[in-house]
């Protein structure tokens, strides 16, 4: 490389000589200041990507595929499965070995889950019931050991703490959400001396998985519904204890989350099998009333909070839901209503619960229910919907049903209760459901005035204290007030509308009330007063 140097003047001022003083360039102006140079920032800033992977897998584009491959390829029919052996299943269930209970479990899991050709068929469990039976039987050992005693307790006795299912999520979260919370030993953790064995909750949750999927079939519901042990052992898996003031599953093998898996899966299996369980039928009545108390602990569980016991538009805000989206009722306590209307609609289930629960515990659930009715116009708005227009008439349906199980002091005390107020609220949902538009011409929205008009009706009955000693006489229905069956007298009240008599008149000039001779009795027996 070769560098040059320009030199504007050579400096002859060596040894003495004389030199001449340098001039500047005759172009250069002299007046002109010289400029600095300026100074550079040089910042290093990396190209960044944004990681969307989870451990170096993609999961959208994993979804995405994922839905791709299942909307070219359905789902297999069970014929094409090939020959199940049920009894090599049974013997691998019996045999408790790990790699045996893998496979059975395993094999179970896909058949459940498999649909015949004709709709609303599946995998006929009726067919093999040795097989439903052992892995019952493999939950009672993994959760608990042994088998449930019946032993002669008075229920009634007991009044326990209902917790709520947002008090145990609330816990999980706390207990989960702690540093470290992983590593931590802790109830339901797989102990270390098991080795390469599934830890035992994941046995239990299979189980009853497998049966939420069996139950799904229509074909199955009668079968599992009448299955001896089934309900009262799903409903043992859902117990807890109090350890310290905090709740603990009663199985020593299950974390909190596990159980608050195991409690949604097994609403979801009630809600097939509820309508078609008849607890009369069983044989021990220990062991029904234990089926009672439990069943109503599991429902009352999801519908007793106070801070979610609100209006339909109170419950939407509550769950943080835009307005513009498409507002559905909350999924959980919806299922339990659909589970207790339906297992408290004959009249031997019925019975039983009012043996089986306590008063506390009816009054509990019913004035949370009272909370849930619509009170303001943007309530009676989402009831034109079908699903909210459901809910609320599951929701009165269930008030109609805790008045008729509640005996002769309860129903006082709800009657005469100002803070609940029933009498208004109900009134005043019936009076407003009869208000909304009817568009298809069904009449479906103004079913809740009806069952509304139905349970003012049994508290009206409440003056009457021989309704507690009832037996002999047909069961109250829909329709039936204070008449029986055969009696086509007019109905007799003591005027409970009395003092709201300008409202009830102007419903009985409804169309839909005046058309309806049924319903138009009931809330005219409910504004006279019968003078003896």
């Amino acid at each position: 490389m070769i560098i040059l140097f320009t030199f504007s003047q050579m400096d002859t001022t060596k040894n003495g000589s004389n030199s001449a003083e340098p001039q500047p360039p005759a172009n250069v102006s002299s007046s002109r200041p010289r400029q600095q140079p300026t100074r550079r920032k040089i910042e290093y800033i990396p190209l960044a990507r944004e990681v969307d992977t989870y451990g170096g897998r993609d999961v959208h584009a994993i979804d995405a595929e994922w839905t791709v491959q299942m909307s070219r390829r359905p789902l297999r029919d069970i014929n094409e499965w090939g020959v199940v052996d049920t009894e090599h299943l049974s013997m691998s269930l019996r045999s408790r070995l790990a790699i045996e209970l893998s496979y059975a479990l395993t094999t179970f899991t896909v058949l459940s889950t498999m649909r015949a050709q004709s709709p609303g068929s599946g995998f006929p469990i009726s067919n093999c019931p040795d097989l439903l039976d052992d892995v019952l039987d493999l939950v009672d050992e993994v959760a608990f050991g042994s088998p449930e005693k019946s032993l002669e307790v008075d229920f009634t006795a007991k009044s326990e703490r209902i917790y709520t299912n947002r008090e145990l999520l609330s816990l999980v979260q706390d207990t989960e959400s702690r540093p470290f919370a992983s590593l931590e030993f802790h109830q339901g953790s797989k102990e270390p001396s098991l080795g390469p064995m599934p830890r035992p909750g994941n046995i239990i949750i299979s189980v009853v998985a497998i049966i939420r999927n069996l139950s799904i079939s229509p074909d199955n519901m009668d079968f599992l519904a009448s299955f001896p042990g089934l309900a009262d052992r799903l409903l043992r898996l859902c117990t807890m204890e109090q350890v310290d003031g905090k709740p603990i599953p009663a199985s020593k093998n299950l974390t909190l989350a596990d159980l608050l898996l195991i409690r949604r899966e097994t609403i979801n299996i009630f809600l097939s099998l509820s309508g078609l369980i008849n607890l009369s039928k069983t044989s021990s009545l220990p062991t029904t009333l234990r089926i009672g108390r439990r069943i109503f602990e599991l429902i009352a569980s999801y519908l007793v909070d106070p801070s979610e016991s609100v209006p339909p538009l109170a419950s939407v805000q509550l769950a943080g839901i835009p307005p513009t989206s498409n507002l559905r009722p909350p999924i959980l306590p919806d299922m339990a209503l659909e589970v207790f209307t339906r297992f408290s609609q004959t009249d031997a289930n019925r019975q039983l619960l009012t043996r089986a629960v306590p008063q506390a515990m009816l009054w509990q659930l019913l004035t949370n229910l009272v909370h849930r009715v619509p009170m303001i116009d943007a309530d009676f708005l989402l009831m034109q919907r079908e699903y909210w227009s459901s809910y609320v008439e599951k929701t009165i349906m269930a008030i109609y049903s805790l008045i008729f199980m509640s005996p002769y002091e309860l129903k006082q005390k709800i009657k005469a209760d100002r803070v609940l107020g029933i009498k208004s609220v109900l009134l005043r949902m019936a009076r407003r459901v009869l208000l909304v538009p009817n568009h298809d011409g069904r009449g479906a929205f103004h079913i809740p005035a009806r069952r509304a008009v139905e349970a003012m009706t049994l508290l009206d009955k409440a003056e009457e204290k021989v309704d507690a000693a009832e037996p002999t006489l047909p069961a109250l229905q829909f329709g039936m007030g204070f008449s029986d069956g055969d009696d086509n007298s007019s109905e007799k009240g003591t005027g409970l509308l009395g003092a709201n008599r300008d409202v009830a008149w102007e419903m009985l000039m409804m169309r839909d009330v005046f058309t309806d001779e049924v319903f138009f009795n009931e809330l005219d027996s409910l504004v006279r007063i019968d003078c003896p």
